[in-house]
């Protein structure tokens, strides 16, 4: 008897390592990844509930921190104090635990991490990622990391790169899949400048403004990276891409909000402080358009031979004047689509919202590979 409940735990184990998705999340000490953390500890459960999917972390990682899990031992490995230096010590204990699937969680904002997908692909592990790094460096290097996920049969998803939690992506995916060609694209992509906007329309100093939009966690931990305008830059790239444009970072003109000086300060603290000597400038921008009836509105564009990031005036009834404090809205003109543009809206900041996102990359993932 004793023989016979030991051979039915071990076929009971087996079923379930052929039916689990392992889980490794870089970047789980940022604030999408350790939201995302919390989110899979909350949903887990229910997802193998009522859905039959079962997520297991295999392991963490951040610049200071490897760990490696067992979930069939139900114990861990730290290496507290080192940085992951060679992935391949990831790929080799993610290959050992018997899974259905396996995937490379990357919530980290390093070009380094993502400089190994290809390596994760050809080990037959999915990446999941928010990093925008990967796909808008050289057009080359996009077209390389679709293909080699393509051939090795991976998930490849990066849904949130974009508008966090705002299906953007797979519209405009859509569209192109079935023969449309993309004509014109304007967008609000950061919810962090959008907030920002929309507070200093309202009458708010700039640098206030982006203070609470830095308390409220919209922005990066230093404001400056979301006020050079790259953010929207990378966005932009990655959309263009997937729109079949081969276009490349330099060819995008940008407007930088800071001035050389602003850049140079490292210190957050210090960098919000100085950022008010800027004040009296907006506030003069923002006077000289309302006397226009105009609001100010920092927009992505691309006209089919064009692209540019930077402050545009808008009409008080556009709909860009019209969002919500941190909502992003996307206007893609197409074939089917003109002269009313495809519009999709919604809230596009924050680390819970991200993760959302990416949660929902995941399952997407799962279901993918599980009807292959």
């Amino acid at each position: 008897m004793q023989l016979v409940a030991e051979s039915a735990i071990a076929a009971h184990s087996s079923t379930a390592s052929n039916q689990r998705t392992l889980l490794f999340v870089a970047g789980h000490r940022g604030r999408v990844g350790s939201a995302l953390l919390t989110q899979l500890a909350t949903e887990r459960h229910r997802l193998r509930r009522e859905s039959g999917i079962e997520l297991c972390l295999a392991g963490t990682a951040n610049r200071n921190e490897l760990v490696l899990i067992d979930p069939d031992r139900h114990d861990d490995t730290h290496f507290s104090g080192r940085s992951v230096n060679d992935w391949q010590q990831v790929i080799e204990h993610l290959r050992q635990i018997p899974a259905a699937r396996r995937l490379f969680i990357d919530c980290t904002a390093d070009a380094g991490v993502a400089g190994h997908y290809c390596d994760f692909f050809a080990a037959g592990i999915g990446v999941v990622t928010p990093n925008k790094l990967a796909n808008s460096s050289t057009h080359d290097n996009w077209h390389a990391l679709r293909q080699s996920a393509r051939q090795h049969a991976v998930a490849y998803r990066f849904e949130t790169t974009v508008g966090a939690a705002l299906p953007v992506l797979g519209p405009l995916q859509d569209l192109v899949r079935r023969g449309e060609r993309i004509r014109r694209i304007e967008a609000v992509l950061s919810g962090t400048l959008s907030f920002i906007f929309q507070r200093l329309n309202y009458g708010l100093p700039f640098s206030e403004a982006v203070r609470e939009a830095r308390d409220r966690g919209y922005t990066e931990p230093h404001p400056a990276e979301d006020l050079t305008g790259a953010d929207c830059v990378r966005k932009l790239l990655i959309l263009l891409r997937e729109a079949g444009f081969q276009w490349e970072p330099e060819r995008v003109r940008v407007e930088n909000l800071l001035t050389p000086e602003l850049v140079c300060i490292k210190e957050p603290d210090t960098f919000l402080t100085a950022l008010g000597e800027q004040d009296c400038n907006w506030r003069q921008r923002v006077k000289s358009a309302h006397k226009r009836s105009l609001r100010l509105a920092y927009l992505a564009r691309f006209d089919g031979h064009n692209a540019t990031v930077g402050v545009t005036h808008t009409s008080a009834q556009e709909p860009f004047a019209l969002l919500a404090p941190g909502e992003n809205l996307v206007r893609i003109w197409s074939d089917h689509y003109d002269p009313v543009p495809l519009s999709i809206a919604g809230p596009g900041a924050g680390p819970a919202l991200t993760a959302a996102g990416v949660l929902s990359d995941i399952l997407e993932a799962v279901r993918d590979s599980g009807s292959t």
